[in-house]
């Protein structure tokens, strides 16, 4: 990425449904090949929308972006808030949602009794019955954001082994020089929590979240309500723990994770609840855009070794609970997180002996 770089972009798969469209575009002119090198995906055809669709773009709903004539279908809810919310304000007076999502959101960020679970799926029928409605602003956030500019020329599509995916870019403030003092902190990613940060004697971890079942008779609207309720919710407790560690950190340490090499089910669960999208794409992004060093490491066994142990001692996990032969006793997840910022300091004092040498 430029060191100049004063914006975050965001890659929404497009569903197959738009294909056609987007294939007929291609063949009147309206999207144009191109050779930009977008940085944002390994492969793949550019296209660049001309000129007259560019000009008329809107967020039509949380799953329908106008791009002139163009109605290209997707999950544009994906996104982080202030992004996501950007986008909506520059889409006022077209960009529609359900009535009263914003306390289904907020009734998401804490655990639910069997009660509580009954009322919020109340609600969402009655909020898929009534339909979507013109917005005054962006419901599904748990914040208030301060809008930056959606870049809406920018906006491409890529078209990559027979799907497609069209890449929005929004503008972010410019970057800051870093406080010298600051941390380096490791983050642990996975589903309960969705993410813990640790550094020194410190951590921060995601809150935990309501998970109501919807059972499988419910009509597709109501389904796909509660889906990007879900989501945001989710987004919601990653963008607090973001908060805490920006203001802490000088670098980032990140597993290096392959998704497709997981078993069973923890991708898509990752991808529902948006742990993917921030340890892929929005975290990193929104750590570089502050003045923060983003750096990836291996994974192999930062949940098998003690972070407290000077040397590579193997220990127990069990559950939410680490224990070494040393007695150590340590929450798993922040045994990994510390693990991620030793493994890190391990490639640098590795890294300056190859220099020496």
């Amino acid at each position: 990425m430029n060191q100049d770089t004063t914006h975050t972009h965001h890659v929404i798969r497009v569903d197959r449904s738009a294909y056609a469209q987007l294939r007929q575009a291609v063949a009147s002119g309206q999207l144009q090949p191109t050779q930009e090198d977008l940085d944002v995906m390994t492969g793949g055809q550019v296209y660049r929308p001309a000129a007259q669709l560019l000009s008329v773009q809107q967020l039509v709903h949380d799953r329908e972006l106008q791009l002139g004539h163009l109605a290209i279908t997707g999950e544009f809810y994906r996104l982080p808030e202030q992004e996501y919310t950007s986008i909506i304000r520059a889409s006022l007076g077209t960009y529609r949602q359900y009535p009263g999502v914003y306390p289904l959101l907020t009734g998401l960020l804490a655990p639910m009794t069997q009660a509580d679970e009954t009322t919020w799926l109340a609600g969402v029928r009655l909020a898929a019955a009534q339909g979507r409605q013109l917005a005054s602003g962006a419901d599904m956030v748990d914040d208030l954001w301060t809008p930056t500019a959606w870049l809406r020329d920018r906006t491409r599509l890529i078209e990559l082994g027979g799907e497609w995916f069209v890449v929005l870019y929004v503008a972010q403030p410019p970057r800051r020089p870093v406080l010298a003092g600051r941390a380096v902190i490791g983050v642990d990613i996975g589903l309960a929590p969705l993410a813990t940060a640790a550094w020194g004697q410190q951590h921060a971890v995601t809150w935990r979240l309501a998970e109501p079942a919807v059972p499988a008779g419910e009509p597709v609207e109501v389904r796909a309500l509660a889906e990007i309720l879900t989501y945001a919710a989710a987004r919601a407790a990653l963008e607090d723990l973001t908060r805490q560690v920006l203001r802490q950190a000088n670098t980032l340490v990140l597993e290096t994770i392959g998704y497709a090499r997981f078993r069973g089910n923890f991708t898509a669960n990752a991808r529902r609840r948006a742990v993917a999208d921030w340890h892929q794409s929005w975290g990193p992004q929104r750590a570089y855009a502050r003045g923060i060093r983003v750096v990836r490491v291996p994974a192999a066994f930062t949940s098998q070794i003690c972070s407290a142990c000077q040397t590579h001692t193997l220990g127990i996990r069990q559950g939410a609970t680490f224990t070494c032969p040393n007695g150590h006793r340590l929450d798993a997840h922040v045994n990994a997180a510390l693990n991620l910022v030793r493994r890190y300091w391990g490639l640098q004092a590795r890294a300056r002996r190859r220099r020496v040498a």
